[in-house]
Parts: structure tokens; sequence; C-alpha cells
């Protein structure tokens, strides 16, 4: 069997492919690191939360009724728990890995159906290789969820609008809107809403246009219920200001952090979607001058990314992972084009369309194979010299302990990318632009599993709380239910989530100053508190030697001291 039989029998199977290729990059990691601060340990507590009381409708942080996220990233893991009787990181991410296979599957069947099987292979297998997608994938955290719904409502209504109008369709794409709402809230419902009036306007289809605002009460009807319940139990006005705070104040400020500026997204584009994000501009000129853009579901597509890209730019809080779901869109703009290349050859004159599209590829997959190369060159040397050059870094003990268990990962990791860029540069040398597509994301697949399955779980004990929290859970015993932290400013609130997780549910209170840690004692004389290090100085202003009697250890996680101490003449086990 040549190769072009190979691919052939892949583009044929090509949902068989996508899944086993989508199950070693999203399932064969997630369980070897712990779950990592920031979101994942914070979101984790609030499933646990969940888990052990059994309320499935108001979700609870360090005990309080805590809605930034809706409830779908917390039933997710709640119902992995169940199924696998108690929740570890494997457990927690793996719906969100399973979801992601199912993204895949679904842009690649758009794909096949709206231009032909071979663009859904390849638009399936340029999603699934997304450097951000791939990490979201094999993370716990709702954006995932939120794609997987806003991209099944995008082509349900676009399925139910075009060629031959359906009204269950359309029932069903608002009903997804409703599911997108309850993973990541109403932006939800308004962000794909401001789409598809934009699109339906386009496309001047008035009478479908008129039908949004009663198709919006479906995906209300989904959204709805849980909120009713939850406001039972925090009150209406509560509930309504945290909406706004998530979504409208988040949107004007950077009150809750993570402000950025206006071109943020657009500098993170050429990573977070790479390694295609640098072939996109080919594609998009490609497929003007090809007259794809014509086509009312492209236009959609174009739509659907450029709304999101331009609304998200304009919000003051912004994240990376903000974009994801314009992803599949991504994908399905790119598809044709990747499919495309490749077709001529040394007995068929190029037109035109190919010779740019030839040349793109063939200028890519040289740098590519160069920029690979002298990394893994550099990344060789750093393991070979990363004894000596450890100690000229200011690193703190957890950092500097790595060094060694590090060195092979990335030795690894070095190697790899410097036979990749060799591997690279020969199908460059012999012109086989398809080849070159192909070898581009197998490299990328690669490199995902030696950072996820190798340097990732050498470099966890700067991002885990999990020995930690065994630690404390061990010290206070299995009876005791709170401990306290000394964490100045709003730090010490993004903290507790990881402790609380880690011991199994512990509450977490937030102490200030010595006479509330003494209250903290007087209530809970068998716990700790754990005080941070630079906070030390006025929690032993008093009496020093008397306190710094009560320390039982200093827990160092991340770059972040903490000192735990005990209550006065209490004998901790």
């Amino acid at each position: 069997m040549n190769f072009q039989q190979i691919a052939a029998m892949a583009v044929r199977h090509r949902y068989l492919f996508l899944c086993g290729f989508c199950a070693v990059l999203f399932l064969s990691c997630i369980g070897l690191r712990d779950v990592w601060y920031p979101d994942e340990p914070d979101i984790a507590e609030v499933a646990l939360a969940m888990y052990l009381s059994g309320d499935w409708v108001s979700p609870r942080r360090m005990g309080v009724v805590w809605v930034d996220y809706p409830p779908m990233i917390y039933w997710a893991g709640v119902i992995s728990a169940e199924l696998f009787g108690g929740m570890s990181a494997f457990v927690l991410r793996l719906p969100n890995a399973l979801v992601a296979i199912g993204i895949v599957l679904l842009t690649s069947a758009t794909a096949s159906r709206w231009y032909d099987s071979k663009t859904g292979l390849w638009s399936g297998f340029a999603l699934a290789t997304c450097l951000l997608f791939v990490y979201e994938a094999n993370s716990y955290r709702p954006d995932i969820l939120f794609t997987f719904f806003i991209a099944a409502g995008m082509i349900l209504y676009a399925e139910g609008v075009l060629d031959k109008p359906r009204w269950w369709l359309r029932v069903a794409a608002f009903a997804a809107f409703g599911g997108a709402m309850l993973a990541k809230g109403i932006l939800g419902l308004l962000l794909p809403g401001l789409v598809l009036v934009l699109w339906l306007g386009w496309i001047r289809h008035w009478k479908h246009l008129l039908e949004l605002a009663p198709l919006s009460l479906i995906a209300l009807a989904v959204f709805l219920p849980w909120v009713a319940g939850t406001a039972q139990a925090m009150g209406w006005d509560n509930i309504l200001y945290e909406f706004y705070a998530q979504n409208f104040a988040r949107f004007q400020s950077g009150f809750r952090g993570h402000q950025q500026p206006l071109h943020y997204y657009l500098l993170n584009f050429w990573t977070d979607f790479s390694p295609w994000s640098w072939l996109f501009p080919a594609a998009l000129l490609w497929s003007s001058r090809a007259g794809v853009l014509k086509d009312r579901r492209v236009q959609l597509l174009l739509l659907w990314f450029g709304t999101f890209f331009v609304f998200l730019s304009l919000a003051e809080t912004k994240r990376q992972l903000y974009m994801l779901p314009v992803f599949p869109a991504f994908a399905l703009l790119i598809g044709p084009w990747l499919a495309s290349v490749g077709k001529v050859d040394s007995e068929t004159t190029l037109t035109s369309l190919d010779v740019p599209r030839e040349r793109a590829v063939h200028i890519y997959s040289i740098t590519l194979a160069s920029i690979f190369a002298a990394i893994g060159l550099l990344l060789l040397a750093f393991a070979a010299l990363i004894h000596s050059i450890k100690l000229r870094l200011d690193l703190h003990p957890v950092e500097m302990a790595l060094a060694e268990p590090l060195q092979l990962p990335l030795a690894v990791l070095g190697a790899v990318m410097l036979a990749g860029g060799a591997w690279l540069g020969m199908s460059w040398r012999n012109r086989d632009s398809r080849g070159s597509l192909r070898r581009v994301g197998t490299l990328y697949a690669l490199l995902y599993i030696v950072i996820l399955g190798f340097v990732a779980p050498v470099i966890g004990p700067t991002k885990t709380y999990k020995p930690h929290g065994e630690w404390i859970r061990d010290t206070i015993g299995a009876e005791q239910t709170h401990i306290g932290m000394v964490y100045p400013g709003s730090m010490g609130v993004r903290k507790r989530g990881a402790f609380g997780f880690e011991t199994g549910g512990v509450l977490v209170n937030l102490l200030e100053t010595e006479d509330e840690v003494e209250a903290f004692f007087a209530a809970y004389p068998d716990s700790i508190v754990l005080v941070e290090g630079h906070s030390a100085d006025a929690i032993f202003s008093r009496d020093e030697a008397a306190w710094r009697a009560r320390k039982l250890r200093e827990l160092q996680v991340g770059k972040t001291l903490y000192i735990a101490v005990r209550g006065a003449g209490e004998t901790i086990r």
C-alpha cells in the first residue's frame, strides 16, 4: 500500500482517524499532572463541594454561593466523579477532553457537508492541532464546553436557514445557545445572536432575522431555571449583580483582573492558533480570489470569527482562552485552502491561484524547519548545561530542585524539535507542499505529547498544591473542616480554592490581624493557620519568639512561602 492509498483511506475513514488522533492528544496526558493554579483548583473546589453536598443547583465556593461560572463545568466534573467514584485530575479533565473530540468531529462533519470529504479531514486535523485548543482540551475550565455549544448552535442554525430551511434545526440551535449560557453566562446568547443578526442582514434574510427574538426565548428557557434555583439561595439582587459584574462590568473595566491592551488578541493570535495562523492570511486571500467568500456559509464563518475577535478586543478584560469559541470557524475557513494545496504536480500547469499558495507553503515550511532546528539545538545545550545555568538564575527552592529531573525531558523536547526541523526541511527540499502541511501538523502533535506527557509533570511542583493539601489534612485530621489563612489584598481569595480542593473540602477562613488569628484558634483549636511569608512580620509583631515557637512547618507553593502555625498551647498530630 503506497502513501497515496493511505491518504485516501484516511480521507474515507476520517472520523475514525480523527477519533484516534484526538484520543492520543486529548486523553493520554490528562492525568499526568495535578490540577494547576490558577483556575483549575478553584473550579475543582466548587465541583468537589457540589459532589459532597449533592446540591447540583447552587455552586458554592468556600461554603458561599458562587456564580462566577454557571454550573455546566461543575456538573461535568461531578458526573465524571460519580462514574469513577471520586475526583482526580484525570476524572475532572475527562469530560473536556471528550467534548474537545466532539468539537473536532463536528467541525470535520460540517466541512465534509459544506465542502468535501478531504476538506473535512483537513479542517478537523487543523483544529485538533491548534496550540490553545489542545491545551484547553487537556485542562479543567468551562471554555471547551462553551465552544462546543457555540459551534453546535452556529452550524445548526446555518443548516436550518440555508438550502432546505427547517424550523426544528433553528430551535435546536438556540437550545444549544442555552447550553452555552449554562457553560459561560449570558454571552452564550448575546455574542452568537449578534453574529446571526449581522449575517442575516448581510444575506438579506429578513424573515429569519425577525425570528431571532422569539427563538431567544428557547435559550432563556434552558438557562433561566438554573438562575431561578440559584436565586433562591443567594437572592435575586445578588445574582443579578454577579451577572452584571461578570459580563458588562468586566467589558467596561478590568476591575477583576486580566486588563489588557486593545491589540492583545491580535498579538496572541499567531501563537494561540499556531501552527496554522501563519498561513491564515494566505488562505483568506486565496478564498477571496477563488470566489469562496461568496458562499453564504463562508460569510457566516467570517462574521463568526470577526465579530468575536472585535468584540473581545474592545473589552477591557481579556484572556487568551476567551477566543476559544472561534477556533471551529477558523478551522472551517482554512480547511478548504489546506485541502487544495498540493493538487498540482510537475505535469500540471500552475495557475495564478496555485503559485502563491504553493509558494506560501514552501516559505513557511523552510522557515519553521529552521526555527525548530535552532530551538532544538538551544534546548539540547540548555539541558546539558542546566546545572551551571541554574546557579546564575534567581530561582526559589522549588524551581532550583527541578533542574535535575527537568534535564531529560528538555533533552527529549530538543531532540524532537531538531529532528522535526530536519524532517520538515526534507519535504521543503522535495517541493512537497502537501507533505509539508502533514508534517507540520504531525510535528506539532508530537511536541504537544512531549510537553504534556514529559515536561509538564516535571514542572508540576511549581503549580500544584496537592502535597501541601495532603499534609494539612493529615495534620488537622479528617474531622476538621476549617483552616485559616493570612494573605494580603485580594490574592488570598484567589489562593484559597487550591487549598480547599487539595485538602478534600476544608473551608479556608481569610484572616488579617493577629487578633483574628487568635479568634480563629478559639473557635477551631485543633486547626492551623497559613501565614503568607510577607505577612509574618505583622502577625509576629507582639511576641515574635512566642509566635515562632508555634510554627509547624514552612510550605513553599510555587513562588509563595506559607508559614503553618498552630494555636497557643495546642498539640497538633
